[in-house]
Parts: C-alpha cells; structure tokens; sequence
C-alpha cells in the first residue's frame, strides 16, 4: 500500500491506496473516535496520489462537488451499499439517516445505517458528514463534529455563492474608479445608501486624491460630502483616516506590505472607522480578505437557515473558517449578496425570482 499526506484548510489529510483504488482518506483532527496508524509496511508515494491531492483540493477551494476517483474502500457488502448510497446526496444537500435506509431498501435500517455510516474509510469524497439526525441535529462523526459541521457549512456557502455567481455573473466590485475612491465610499456609505455616497462623491471631483483632500478644511469636506447624510461626523472620519494613511506616505503598497491583522487593527483604531468599514477596506482595496458581514450578508445567511452569532467578529470568523481564502471569492461573495439583498432578499422578499429560493428555509417558512 502507499500512503500520501498534506495540509488542507481544514485539517491535514492522509490518503491510502494502491493499483485497486483509493482505500482510505483520513481526517487527521485529532478528534473523534477513528483511531489511524501509518503502518511500517506502506510506502509513501506523493505522485501516487497526486489526482487524489488535486481533487480533494479543488473540493477545499469551492470548485469541485463531485469526484472522478477510482475507489476501493475495504468493508462489508452492506456497508458498500450504504456507502454508495452516500455518494448519491447532492452537494450542499444533507440526508437523514432514515433517508438513506430507505434509499438501500430497508427504511427500518436507521441505526444499521448509522453504524455503516460511523465505518466509512474514505469521508468527504464518500460524503457521510452529510448525514444528520431526523431533527437535523448534527450527530456523531468518526473525525470529530467540528470539521462535520465546518464541512457542512463550506459546502452550503459555497453552493450559494456559486448559484449566485451563475445567476448575477461576476459584480466587479468596489464601484470605484480608484483604490482610495474605494475607501472613502466605504466611510460615505455608513448609515445611507449608496444613491447618496455616489453624489457626495461628484461633489468631491478633482480632489479625490488624499494630497488634495488633505488641503480641504473639516468644514469644506462636509459641505461636499453633505448628500450622504451625516456628514459632519463623516467629515471627522475623512481627516482622522487621512491622518492614518499618511503614516503610510498614502502609497497603498506600504499598506498592502502589512499583515492583514496588524492593519485590521490598526484600522478599528482610527476614529469612525468600525468594523464593517475596515473589513471592506482590507478586501477591495488593501487586498487582505476579510468577510464582510453587513446587514445584506446577515439577513440572508440567516434566512437559508444559518445560525449567525450576534457579535460582528464571531460572524466573520464563523464564515472564515469554512471557505477558502481567496480574494476573488470574498469580493465577489460580498457583491454578489448585496445584489441578492437588492434584487430579491429584501425586507420583504421576492423569493419567486430568488436563485437560491430552494435551499431557504425562509422562502418554505412564508409560503407554507
């Protein structure tokens, strides 16, 4: 047998197998109830393994649901047909126990199911983390429940940004013409829409650089900015922001230079600038992704039925830790919830024209 091992987002992960097939993908947590040993007998082959590494990757980065992989798990005729079974649960879709005993022909089968289930050598790829309790409660997972639950929301996350991005196409955002245009939007938009931050911006013409906005009084900037509303306060925030860029002679590469955490902040500790607005900053214009958790995101992640801390950070976090990295991906998700909010998952939705209105527990709540 040959073995292969690396470092994924989620936890590291080793793959067994030989000529017959892919016989084992461990989930290396260090949780849960599966014990696992490298035997002294196997081989490590990397190349052996490196379209095993290559999808399983895919499937990390949000660009893969399904597998092409030649398998051969090592278990009874029963548990193979559970297992096979598994394979049949669509992505971002979860199964209960008593479905998949009534899919192999036996819907008394639950606990025999769970059993089988709790034997599956080769998770994620056979996808046995999609299974739940009749409740929709999570249940024991060999690997342990937090990477269940971690993989459970990537798969719903990224199920609908890709539904998004297939029914907006890509948003291109910030709606800016210049990085610094961008973070001064993001201080105009606080507290208004972004109708209004457009005409404060006009108003701004021909200044828009932070050399020159520096030579504006307090009282200039707010008679400029006074259609976005608040524009004192906001005024306020300019000059303390513009005072903080300096430190940085304005060149956003010295920014950009920084680790996203000490920017962060750094950011939080300049005078109006929160949390919301410092997260859309390091996005779109200082390229360090950050989830942008504003009032769009929160309505309609809890609305497709997930359960978002009430703290700003901890939904940030949550959200982090189950999809990937990827610059692209943050600012296109951020955009492309803002369009869902605008288009259809308003205040009062329009959910008959939603492109994610099948995977919404609120769309089924209103219209029982």
């Amino acid at each position: 047998m040959n073995y292969s091992r690396w470092e994924t987002q989620f936890c590291e992960i080793i793959a067994v197998g030989d000529e017959e097939g892919l016989a084992i993908l461990h989930l290396n947590t260090g949780e849960g109830k599966r014990v696992f040993e490298i035997s002294d007998q196997w081989v490590r082959d990397d190349d052996f393994f490196s379209e095993v590494r290559t999808q399983v990757d895919e499937y990390m980065a949000g660009r893969r649901g399904d597998f092409s992989l030649k398998l051969n798990p090592r278990g009874t005729d029963y548990q193979k047909k559970v297992w096979l079974a598994l394979t049949k649960i669509p992505y971002g879709e979860l199964a209960t126990y008593k479905s998949i005993a009534k899919a192999i022909g036996n819907e008394k089968a639950s606990r025999a199911v769970g059993m089988a289930n709790s034997k599956n050598p080769i998770p994620i790829i056979v996808p046995c983390h999609r299974v739940v309790g009749a409740s929709g409660k999570l249940t024991g997972f060999a690997h342990g429940l937090k990477i269940k639950e971690e993989l459970i929301l990537h798969e719903k996350l990224m199920g609908i940004y890709h539904r998004l991005f297939d029914a907006f196409g890509p948003q291109g955002w910030w709606p800016a013409k210049t990085d610094f245009e961008m973070m001064i939007g993001a201080i105009l938009v606080q507290n208004t829409n972004w109708g209004n931050v457009e005409r404060a911006l006009n108003n701004l013409n021909g200044e828009l650089t932070p050399q020159r906005l520096e030579k504006l009084s307090e009282d200039e900037i707010a008679k400029r900015i006074r259609p976005s509303g608040y524009y004192r306060q906001k005024a306020k925030k300019i000059k303390a922001f513009l005072d903080w860029y300096a430190g940085y002679g304005y060149q956003i590469e010295k920014v950009r230079a920084r680790d996203g955490e000490t920017l962060r902040r750094e950011l939080l500790g300049v005078n109006g600038i929160g949390r919301e607005t410092a997260d859309c900053m390091l996005t779109y214009a200082f390229e360090k992704p950050c989830f942008i958790v504003d009032a769009y995101a929160r309505r309609i992640l809890e609305r497709v039925g997930l359960e978002m801390p009430k703290e700003y950070d901890a939904s940030r976090e949550k959200i982090e830790s189950a999809i990937p990295r990827d610059l692209v991906i943050y600012n296109e998700f951020h955009a492309l919830l803002v369009q869902l909010g605008k288009k259809n998952c308003k205040k009062n939705p329009n959910c008959q024209e939603c492109p994610i209105a099948k995977r919404c527990s609120y769309k089924k709540k209103i219209f029982v």
